[in-house]
């Protein structure tokens, strides 16, 4: 029993144990070696897929974009969150959330869960976004254009851009 070897490996949110007889554990750990240097060299040459982080980055993500009244689009979404009237309406924050990843995202169009989570940053809890973005599908301010599974991705009307483009000034 003395010849029982065991690695635990962490490597950020994986865990990799490897436990046998010592020679076994030895070839098994040159193996993830191996693995995560060429992991580590892969990644250090690839760009950061933008779509992977999408949502996570897309409040400080950099535009070359105008919106639809020809001024240029704030950099981040806390500048247009500084830009609305203080009681504006939770429809219209999660709207205005929606146009924005609209503008910034690669795939020009926006999901629930987007939206959520960019005003969740901004410390705004919205308590049924799904229910808000729904009504704003039944007063034609979004529409739906594609369906992956049982999640909805969204685009803002023309006449709900002018609106969003108004309401910030």
């Amino acid at each position: 029993m003395s010849d029982i070897a065991r690695v635990n490996l962490k490597i950020g949110q994986i865990e990799i144990s490897i436990e046998g007889p010592a020679e076994f554990v030895s070839n098994q750990y040159d193996k993830v070696e191996a693995h995560l240097k060429t992991y580590s060299e892969i990644s250090v040459k690839l760009p950061v897929d933008k779509l992977t982080n999408q949502t996570e980055t897309s409040d400080t993500t950099e535009t070359q974009e105008t919106a639809a009244n020809g001024n240029s689009v704030p950099e981040t979404f806390g500048e247009w969150l500084s830009k609305i009237p203080k009681g504006t309406s939770d429809t219209s924050k999660a709207i205005l959330a929606g146009y924005f990843i609209q503008i910034t995202s690669p795939s020009k169009n926006f999901r629930v869960r987007d939206v959520t989570k960019i005003l969740k940053g901004h410390g705004i809890k919205l308590s049924n976004p799904s229910n808000l973005l729904k009504n704003a599908v039944d007063s034609k301010k979004i529409f739906q254009v594609s369906k992956t599974g049982t999640e909805a991705h969204y685009k803002l009307q023309r006449e709900a851009q002018d609106e969003m483009n108004q309401l910030l000034g």
